[in-house]
């Protein structure tokens, strides 16, 4: 157990902190050597390694970055740039579209790609309106991360709660979908108050439109198509790797680009974030260690309000400490064995995923958003936490509710 607990703590160290002195190692070349030291210290056999990677949560990840690929290549996000300069009449106005086109994208196509692709969006429609991009790219990423509450889809780890806990698609979608609707209209209002000064009602002074955007009509109706075919079979429920990496594959057949231009797009390092992950924390159950970390929460949530509360404050506590993912790997075994366990999978679902609001390091979508506007925006730790900490302990009260009301 104490070789497990030190590669175990080794491994999260470098995932969670990053800028450890010395030490540059990103979170997917610390999941992998997590994954290692299990094999060469004898935690794991190589054998039991490689049945611990849970190829379908691979499979249907991959699937849907190649779909979102193609819908970058199509010119798609060039187009919802133009949409939102045309709707946007104020300065109020430009924030709500804000917030409800990344919390609406989200939950249909994964929130950490969504961020990647939307914040050139948000720094050129800020820099032609002459705004200040940060109250908008904090809507971004705080808005990912409501809006992917409500889907499978959504983010990384609600695709391996809802492969590992095998509620349907719909279902899942029903239950949290509120919860996400809502968690908008708060973020919405909290920014909206935090920035007074700067967003009001006001008209926006537009400027005249450039030239038309490049568009690939074929590939955006693949694209979209494919997308539309995957809500679809998933509602039916179809299996959601093999609906994913199906409609991935006809894509790349259908489409009229070089799948290696989708591909290249493909966020790899993803892949092997979980492959790691995956190996450590079989090597972390195999000795006993999840029952030690968690012995003290209280699975059974009945209808009290207090325990309901409970187990979300562990989710948002162990999720700021090792992220979101790594936190859901860390519940799911005990969660799985629990007598009637869809609603523990539901409250880990929304908590560990509003949790990635809390801080400016709290969620992947986050630090996307962060490093992708660096050179145009500084994005203070403090200034997002003046937003980040009131809101998630706000949604996720008002989630809590909603979910035991159901």
């Amino acid at each position: 157990m104490l070789t497990a607990a030190i590669v175990f703590i080794v491994t999260y160290a470098i995932i969670g902190i990053q800028r450890i002195p010395r030490i540059h190692i990103d979170r997917p070349s610390g999941a992998l050597l997590g994954a290692v030291g299990m094999v060469a210290f004898g935690v794991l056999s190589l054998q039991e390694a490689y049945s611990a990677i849970d190829l379908d949560t691979l499979s249907f990840l991959l699937g849907m970055m190649i779909l979102i690929a193609y819908l970058e290549l199509s010119g798609f996000f060039e187009v919802l740039e133009r949409w939102i300069i045309g709707l946007a009449r104020s300065t109020r106005m430009l924030l709500l579209l804000v917030v409800v086109s990344s919390g609406v994208l989200s939950a249909l196509f994964m929130n950490d790609t969504i961020c990647l692709l939307y914040t050139p969006v948000i720094l050129r429609v800020t820099k032609r309106l002459s705004l200040n991009p940060v109250p908008y790219l904090i809507a971004l990423a705080t808005s990912a991360n409501i809006g992917s509450v409500a889907t499978i889809i959504g983010n990384p780890q609600n695709a391996l709660i809802g492969l590992r806990s095998k509620i349907p698609f719909l279902e899942f979608s029903a239950r949290l979908w509120p919860v996400a609707a809502v968690g908008l209209g708060l973020a919405f209002g909290l920014i909206l108050w935090r920035y007074r000064a700067e967003i009001h009602g006001k008209p926006l002074v537009v400027p005249p439109r450039r030239q038309p955007p490049q568009l690939s009509y074929w590939l955006l109706v693949i694209s979209l198509t494919a997308g539309g075919a995957m809500f679809v079979l998933l509602a039916l429920d179809f299996h959601p790797p093999s609906v994913a990496m199906g409609l991935a594959s006809l894509v790349i057949l259908a489409g009229s680009r070089q799948p290696r231009r989708a591909l290249e797009r493909v966020d790899w390092t993803l892949l092997f974030l979980f492959a790691g992950l995956f190996v450590v924390m079989r090597g972390v159950e195999q000795a006993g260690l999840v029952q030690l970390l968690l012995g003290g929460v209280d699975f059974n949530l009945g209808q009290s309000l207090r325990t309901w509360l409970g187990f979300g404050a562990s989710v948002i506590a162990v999720s700021n400490l090792v992220s979101n993912v790594p936190a859901v790997m860390l519940y799911a075994p005990l969660i799985q064995y629990q007598p009637s366990p869809e609603s523990l999978w539901l409250l880990l679902a929304m908590a560990s995923t509003l949790a990635g609001n809390l801080t400016l390091i709290g969620s992947v979508a986050n630090l996307i958003v962060v490093e992708a506007a660096r050179d145009e925006a500084q994005i203070g730790f403090f200034e997002y936490l003046k937003v980040g900490l009131p809101l998630t302990m706000v949604t996720v009260l008002v989630g809590t509710i909603m979910l035991i009301l159901q």
